[in-house]
Formats: structure tokens, C-alpha cells, sequence
């Protein structure tokens, strides 16, 4: 085999275990604690990543590697005025430094192959969580923040759980529409991801996955054939919405009144944050009366440090510790990504999927944290996936993406 080929090959396989790694981890130390000491086993084979990868640097610096690489030069520089705690620091710098190697690595080498490989991954896993968190709310009868199904049982994970659903249901739309996947399988991921969050009550999810749906809607409702695919596309959502709606009202009935007063949601939003510091407000909170209105803190932050571990959402983290200038740097280089794969999203599927991605990651900045943890792999993984043109057209030709 052809060295070249063979470090491609053997680049994606590590890749792909950290996915699984992610995937399964959190569901084995719920039985299993003491597998704890192997907790930094991705981090290690990053560490190789970076080695085998190396030669790529040669080829000068592109902009989609610069906007990530100033926003973690960025978050070093801020230790400096930071409070010195290094737990901290090093806890939350590690899922900086991996979402810029995973990002960089994937965009270099991840292949067709491999992306189906990751995909028929998620959904083999998708299929334990499903009967993992039926099994924790139902027989278990724990509390819903901790029916996480794989990502386990002994933290408030419903972050990472919403994520991995409504990533999931954002390639299951992108892929029937493109005619890469059958009815069947859209609806297994579909529905299989809003029973999950039925069971563990994650509502904004519902939320997110209306909003992913009209974004995909505005780039694919172009002719007949596809405005009646995605007719029948409607249907079938507005159906898995209702069953998830069931089990909402017979698991959680006197939760379902977040959904429609404004009042209720007003009050529940707060649930779990720092003083006042809820999803609507983190960053009002922190100006008032993190920063107290002081302008260069609000600019710089406090430094990357425990500051950040007061907050409970993505964004409140970020402010907190890095000011406008970080936000921006993460935020503009977001867009920059946005925008170029809104460029080729009407030809390519994986173009339409990571602009769908960043939109989401925008989004769950102030509904979860789920940015910045174990599903950085995940995330940024599939932030890789536009260097793969397999055009929309091409697909409809030769028939489902296997």
C-alpha cells in the first residue's frame, strides 16, 4: 500500500475512535468508575494526530486555520491576567487545543469513506442511546437531567445529549432531501433522536431542529419534485414531534407549560445558572455585574481560568473569560466558515450540513454548553466534512449514500 494512503487511512482510524471513544465513554464510567484513569486516551492520540499530520503545515497558512488558531492563541494569552488556578486553566485550554487540531486534521484528510464510517457510527449509537435513556427514565426513574443514555448518568450531560440529536437530525434532513438516504432511515434518526429527548426532557431541541429545517428548506425547495419530498419530509416531522409530545405529557406534564407562556419559560430558562445568568441574559448579566460595566474587562474578559466554571451556558463561559475580542474571534470565524460553504451548499450535501452545523453551534452557544466538551470531537470532525464534493447531483445519479 502506498505510504500516502496508508497515513490517510491510519489518520481517519484514529479519528474515528475518539468518535466511538466520546460516544460510549460516558455510558461505561456510569457501571464502571474506575476506567476514569484511560479518561485522556483522545488526548493522546491528538498528540499523534499532530505527528502524522505535520507534512500539511508546509503548504502555508489558510484562513479557515487562522480564524480558530487566533481564537486559541487568544485564550493563552488571556492566563495572564486570569486567576492562575491551573485545574482549570488546563481543563478548559485541552478542548480549545483539540477543536483546533481535530478541525484542522479532519479538513486535510478525513475521506468519503470515512465520513460514512463516523455517520453509520452516530447512528449505531443512537440506537443504544435510545433504549439507554428509556431504560434510565422509565426503570431507573432518574431524574431527567441525568437520563443521558451513552453520554451517562453521573453529570448533567443533557447538553452533549441535545447536541449529538440535533446533529443527527440535520444530516437525516440534508441527506433524505439530497435523495443520500431512504425514508426509512431518516425516520430511525429522526424519531429515534426526539424520543431521546422526550425522555430526557431536552425541549430546546425541538426548537433547533424547526429552525435547521428551514435553513435546510431555504437551499432545497427549488423545483416540484423536491417541494413534494419535502411535503411528506413535513408530515412525518409534524407526526415525530407529536409523539415526542406524548411522552413529554405523560413523563413530564408539568413541564410542557415552558413551551407556551412566556412567563414560565422566563423563569425556567434561569434553571441552573449563576445568579441571573440564564440563556437570555447571560451576557447582560455579566456586563452588569460580572464586569460592572468596566469596559476594558468587558473588551478582554476575566483570562482563562475558574471564572468560567460559574457558568452554566457556552456563551456566558466565553464572555466571562475572554470578553468581546474572544467572542468575536470564535463568532468570526463562525461566519467566515458560514459563509463559504454557503457558497457551494445548493451542489454539495456536506457543504449544506456544516453550514447547518455552524448555525446550530451559534445557536447552542446560549442554550447548553455543549461547544467546549467531550462532543469538540464531534463538532469540529464534522466541520471538516466541505473538502468532500460528492455534489448533490452525483448522488441522485447513482442512488443512496451507502
Amino acid at each position: 500500500m502506498n505510504f500516502k494512503i496508508y497515513k490517510t487511512d491510519l489518520i481517519n482510524k484514529i479519528m474515528i475512535f475518539q468518535l466511538a471513544w466520546i460516544l460510549f465513554y460516558g455510558l461505561a464510567y456510569s457501571y464502571y468508575p474506575s476506567i476514569a484513569v484511560f479518561t485522556y486516551i483522545p488526548d493522546i492520540l491528538n498528540i499523534i494526530l499532530i505527528i502524522c499530520s505535520f507534512e500539511r503545515t508546509k503548504y502555508g497558512i489558510k484562513i479557515r486555520y487562522l480564524g480558530i488558531a487566533m481564537f486559541v492563541g487568544y485564550a493563552f494569552l488571556s492566563i495572564l491576567w486570569g486567576d492562575m488556578n491551573m485545574y482549570f486553566i488546563v481543563a478548559s485550554f485541552r478542548r480549545y487545543v483539540t477543536a483546533m487540531i481535530v478541525y484542522f486534521v479532519s479538513t486535510e484528510y478525513i475521506t468519503e469513506k470515512y465520513l460514512n464510517k463516523g455517520i453509520n457510527l452516530f447512528l449505531f449509537a443512537l440506537g443504544i442511546d435510545v433504549f439507554a435513556t428509556g431504560y434510565q427514565n422509565l426503570v431507573l426513574k432518574l431524574h431527567p437531567d441525568f437520563c443521558n443514555g451513552i453520554f451517562g448518568t453521573y453529570g448533567y450531560n443533557n447538553a452533549m445529549q441535545g447536541m449529538f440529536c440535533s446533529i443527527i437530525s440535520a444530516i437525516a434532513m440534508v441527506y433524505y432531501i439530497d435523495k443520500k438516504w431512504s425514508k426509512f432511515k431518516m425516520i430511525y434518526a429522526l424519531g429515534t433522536s426526539c424520543v431521546i429527548c422526550a425522555f430526557s426532557e431536552i425541549k430546546a431541541f425541538y426548537i433547533l431542529i424547526i429552525t435547521l429545517f428551514v435553513i435546510v428548506l431555504l437551499f432545497r425547495c427549488n423545483n416540484s419534485k423536491l417541494r413534494k419530498k419535502i411535503s411528506s419530509f413535513i408530515v412525518i416531522g409534524v407526526l415525530l414531534l407529536y409523539i415526542a409530545y406524548k411522552i413529554l405529557e405523560r413523563v413530564f406534564p408539568e413541564n410542557l407549560a415552558t413551551f407556551f407562556d412566556l412567563s414560565h419559560y422566563m423563569l425556567y430558562e434561569k434553571y441552573g445558572a449563576h445568579g441571573g445568568a440564564g440563556r437570555l441574559n447571560s451576557i447582560q448579566y455579566i456586563y452588569n455585574d460580572v464586569f460592572k460595566k468596566n469596559i476594558f474587562e468587558t473588551l478582554i474578559g476575566q483570562g482563562l481560568g475558574s471564572v468560567e466554571n460559574e457558568f452554566v451556558y457556552t456563551i456566558g463561559k466565553l464572555f466571562v473569560s475572554f470578553g468581546v475580542i474572544g467572542v468575536m474571534l470564535l463568532l468570526g470565524w463562525v461566519l467566515y466558515l458560514f459563509f463559504k460553504c454557503m457558497k457551494k451548499a445548493k451542489e454539495s450535501s456536506e457543504n449544506l450540513i456544516e453550514a447547518v452545523i455552524l448555525v446550530m453551534i451559534v445557536i447552542s452557544s446560549f442554550l447548553w454548553n455543549s461547544l467546549f466538551t467531550q462532543m469538540t470531537y464531534i463538532i469540529f470532525w464534522l466541520l471538516g466534512i466541505n473538502n468532500i464534493n460528492l455534489s448533490v447531483m452525483q448522488a441522485k445519479g447513482n442512488g443512496e449514500l451507502k
